[in-house]
């Protein structure tokens, strides 16, 4: 197995070398970021105080315009909406757990947590920068596993680990945000899982879960919670799906 490496320190560091009119242009993502997801967030019952969390969303938001010019992390880098819209629809399992049992104990403070296909840092990145809970975020690009290496320590993530392979342990949670098509989630999900643990896929509307897949790969317990998460000057529904490993 390959782990990503970590960098040993917790302080924030300039982006690399550009023009001061570049380092403004990042600078001015991330804070318009921060502005509209702080128009959007309540984060009363979480374990991350608000600032925390926005100081952490604003910083990312600023790495992710930096490295999407250079590596393909996500398709409009630098359009602060549609980051804000990532950010936000990465949030929801911890912002319907006010409600949902489940989710509330999945996000615990001892839950080890594995994201598939961790990308840019959405949702595992986000997830863990509003949580206490341990994650392992999988991303088997290597450019991309580098990105999110020095993303959790610029964000001072003491709970976050990067892997290019999947791990042999086994884990509570395994979460997934346009990672592949439901039935290679399945199987993926049900091979790391524990028996009772809880897969979570972020879905569309309308889009194929693979039920019978699912059951064939012991997922039971399906359950699908729909949300509404804004981009722009539109409301998206969307679908967290959720099964438990029997």
């Amino acid at each position: 197995m390959i782990q990503t490496w970590m960098a040993p320190f917790h302080v924030k560091h300039n982006l690399p070398s550009g023009s001061s009119t570049s380092q403004q242009e990042y600078s001015e993502i991330g804070a318009e970021v921060r502005l509209i997801v702080g128009k959007h967030l309540s984060c009363d019952f979480w374990r991350v105080e608000r600032g925390t969390l926005l100081n952490r969303i604003e910083r990312l938001a600023e790495l992710v315009g930096w490295w999407g010019t250079r590596v393909n992390l996500t398709a409009e880098p630098h359009n602060s909406h549609e980051l804000s819209f990532h950010i936000l629809d990465s949030l929801a399992p911890l912002s319907l757990s006010v409600s949902d049992d489940r989710l509330l104990k999945a996000f615990g403070p001892e839950s080890r947590i594995l994201d598939l296909g961790t990308g840019a840092g959405f949702p595992g990145l986000i997830l863990a920068s509003a949580s206490s809970a341990n994650f392992t975020l999988l991303e088997g690009r290597r450019k991309r596993a580098s990105f999110l290496s020095i993303a959790a320590a610029e964000l001072g993530l003491a709970n976050v680990a990067v892997r290019q392979s999947l791990p042999s342990a086994k884990f509570d949670v395994v979460t997934a945000r346009a990672f592949a098509r439901a039935p290679l989630f399945h199987s993926v999900a049900s091979s790391v899982l524990r028996s009772g643990g809880v897969a979570i896929l972020y879905a569309n509307i309308g889009q194929d879960l693979a039920l019978s897949e699912a059951a064939n790969k012991e997922l039971i317990d399906f359950r699908a919670v729909s949300y509404k998460v804004p981009r722009k000057a539109a409301v998206f529904e969307r679908i967290l799906a959720m099964w438990r490993r029997a």
